[in-house]
């Protein structure tokens, strides 16, 4: 064997190796993802349960309470009472608007009922209504989307939402959503004060970087483009069929 022979067969061997690598690493990127989307949708499985448990549970003993003090305060009690029974009808009220809403954030029956397009134009319209901001929503949904894409992008339109209202104080949000048989884009922009992005995908990122985690879990990309005072677009892009 010639000394040019040999440096060839060391060649086909390194490069035999390296495709072996190159191929567990796919495989475990390919785990690693599987693994992750596992995990996110126990969460999401938990979420559900508590949503449900705090609206039929903990949200009828409440409207029981409620009835009860109503029948009560209509019996002839003192003045003093019956302003404790209003006040105690009151708390009643507020505790069973709280319990339902933070059972509807958590996981609301409409994105399991109806679908994603129903959910999105309910979470949109609600925080329009309670936190006074200027939302609008885009939709072209010309693909169907299956239920853990589409529980995917109801949590990275209302995480994004709800940063750009709460820590970047934006006035007007815009969220586009386009659904093809080969491509999902979601974008959300805003016009609020931005953001540092490399802070945002940090520890203390407000949930960004947890987004961006559960995108790639989908094989996907969650692209943050901001600047000082000159608000923030997040777009999320899927290549292929979902």
């Amino acid at each position: 064997m010639t000394k040019s022979d040999e440096i060839s067969k060391a060649l086909d061997a390194l490069s035999l190796k390296q495709n072996k690598i190159a191929e567990n690493l796919a495989s475990g990127n390919t785990q690693m993802r599987s693994l992750a989307k596992r995990v996110w949708r126990v969460q999401e499985d938990e979420r559900k349960h508590i949503a449900r448990e705090l609206h039929d549970g903990v949200g009828q003993l409440l409207t029981a309470l409620i009835n009860q003090l109503e029948l009560t305060a209509k019996d002839p009690v003192s003045d003093e009472i019956q302003q404790s029974l209003k006040d105690s009808l009151e708390l009643a009220r507020q505790a069973l608007s709280d319990t339902r809403k933070i059972s509807r954030l958590m996981r609301p029956r409409i994105l399991d009922d109806l679908g994603l397009e129903p959910a999105l134009k309910w979470l949109t319209r609600v925080m329009r209504e309670e936190e006074k901001a200027d939302i609008s929503l885009e939709t072209q949904l010309d693909h169907e989307l299956d239920e853990e894409t589409q529980t995917l992008v109801f949590r990275v339109v209302q995480e994004s939402v709800t940063n750009a209202i709460k820590h970047a104080e934006a006035e007007q949000i815009i969220v586009q959503v386009v659904s093809q048989p080969s491509l999902l884009m979601v974008k959300i922009k805003d016009d609020g004060i931005g953001m540092n992005t490399d802070e945002a995908l940090g520890p203390d990122g407000f949930g960004l970087a947890a987004m961006q985690d559960r995108v790639s879990a989908f094989g996907g990309q969650l692209m943050i483009n901001s600047a000082p005072n000159q608000g923030a677009e997040i777009k999320m892009l899927l290549m292929g069929s979902h």
